[in-house]
């Protein structure tokens, strides 16, 4: 049977004088590949909205009715995002952190409240509540856990066709059998979380994105200032679905190939590694 959250949390705070108050949720701590993603949702002070529950207790289809109507209604919904590499470097904790300040701060007002999913958040400015097990007991959590969740699922259906062979969009970077034997077959690609056991022992040449890979080519035949600001634009365009890994290396070989137009001495191809 499905949880269906309250609103008294939220009418708690708006009772004792605060105006905007944003529930918190995340998505994707556990999976091996992928980021992990944050959201914050602030409804108008009194509202109501039905069918709110946990992301995880939904069918797909019923999240992505639910999240079209959180962001139709809602005051403010942001969304923020820490990438597989930050995870790496940080831990997933630091990392979902990073993700939540980020959702907050992508708000377009500023809470005066926030309400977590038991989650401490030593560096907000307002008073935090921490609720264990808040998207099943919170409306507005259980929002925030709406939104979070579709937002990851959509990234992980879209490095599906760029990390071809993985699953992605099935299992959504999730340790099932048929991503842990596509791991084994194939390698970890750059958007795994190398840090996680059941990535860590592998030591294989990372598997780059089919974006990766036409970028690449694109800059190594770059002769002139025009193609440069084509390929320019072509990176620009697609910074934002990359891993952070692939963009790193990109802007690298970028300049590396347009310093050597600058002077003359451009070399038949700038070398990179190309996983397949």
């Amino acid at each position: 049977m499905i949880a269906r959250p309250s609103w008294r949390y939220e009418l708690k705070a708006q009772r004792s004088g605060f105006r905007f108050v944003a529930g918190i949720d995340e998505a994707g701590r556990g999976p091996l590949a992928g980021p992990v993603v944050a959201a914050a949702v602030v409804f108008p002070p009194g509202f109501r909205m039905d069918g709110l529950a946990d992301s995880k207790q939904l069918r797909p289809d019923a999240r992505a009715a639910l999240d079209c109507q959180i962001r139709d209604q809602a005051l403010a919904v942001g969304v923020g995002i820490a990438s597989a590499e930050e995870i790496d470097r940080l831990n997933i904790l630091a990392a979902t952190h990073l993700a939540v300040r980020r959702a907050v701060e992508s708000l377009k007002l500023r809470p005066d409240y926030l309400i977590t999913d038991c989650l401490r958040l030593d560096w907000a400015e307002v008073p935090v509540e921490p609720l264990v097990r808040g998207d099943q007991r919170c409306a507005s959590v259980a929002a925030a856990s709406v939104v979070a969740k579709v937002a990851r699922d959509r990234l992980m259906c879209d490095y599906d066709s760029d990390f071809p062979g993985y699953g992605f969009a099935d299992h959504k970077g999730y340790a099932t059998v048929t991503h842990v034997e596509a791991l084994r077959t194939l390698g970890p690609t750059t958007l795994h979380r190398l840090s996680f056991r059941g990535v860590s022992w592998f030591e294989t040449e990372l598997r780059r994105s089919q974006t990766f890979a036409r970028l690449a080519e694109a800059i190594e035949a770059i002769e002139d200032a025009a193609a440069a600001g084509a390929v320019q634009q072509a990176l620009e365009a697609a910074e934002e679905r990359l891993p952070e890994r692939e963009r790193d290396e990109l802007r690298r070989l970028f300049a590396a190939r347009t310093a050597a137009c600058a002077t003359g001495s451009v070399p038949a191809a700038l070398q990179w590694r190309r996983s397949q």
